[in-house]
């Protein structure tokens, strides 16, 4: 049973993830015009990149091991600059964020389906 609601917890995660990817997408998009703006992208880290918080004491409040954070980043690789020093190109962060809205959906699908079925494994079978 703690493995039906370890994927709910990991469906949460992805949706968190999506959610804040397409807030820093959005971002992009919102600078299109403003000059020198350089677009940032959201890429997960795990525990193993050793970029997590530390406790130095017990009480302190620090990230679970399961628990993700995020980076936020800029990707210089084929990106045009405009003569204003802006490296945003519109159609590329569209096209980023209705990727992102599509995997967003899906986690909540998936999510919404094994709620069904624990729903329907606790009840009396309708």
């Amino acid at each position: 049973m703690a493995n039906e609601f370890g994927t709910v917890d990991k469906l949460e995660a992805a949706m968190t993830f999506h959610r804040e990817r397409h807030t820093v997408l959005s971002g992009n998009v919102a600078n299109v015009d403003t000059p020198g703006y350089r677009p940032f992208d959201l890429n997960p880290t795990t525990q193993a990149d050793g970029q997590q918080l530390t406790t130095a004491e017990p009480g302190q409040i620090g990230q679970g091991p399961d628990q993700q954070a995020y980076t936020k980043d800029f990707s210089d690789e084929g990106q045009l600059q405009t003569p204003d020093g802006n490296h945003v190109q519109l159609e590329r962060e569209l096209a980023k964020i209705d990727a992102n809205r599509a995997r967003y959906s899906t986690s909540a699908e998936l999510v919404s389906r094994r709620l069904a079925l624990l729903r329907y494994a606790a009840g009396d079978g309708t």
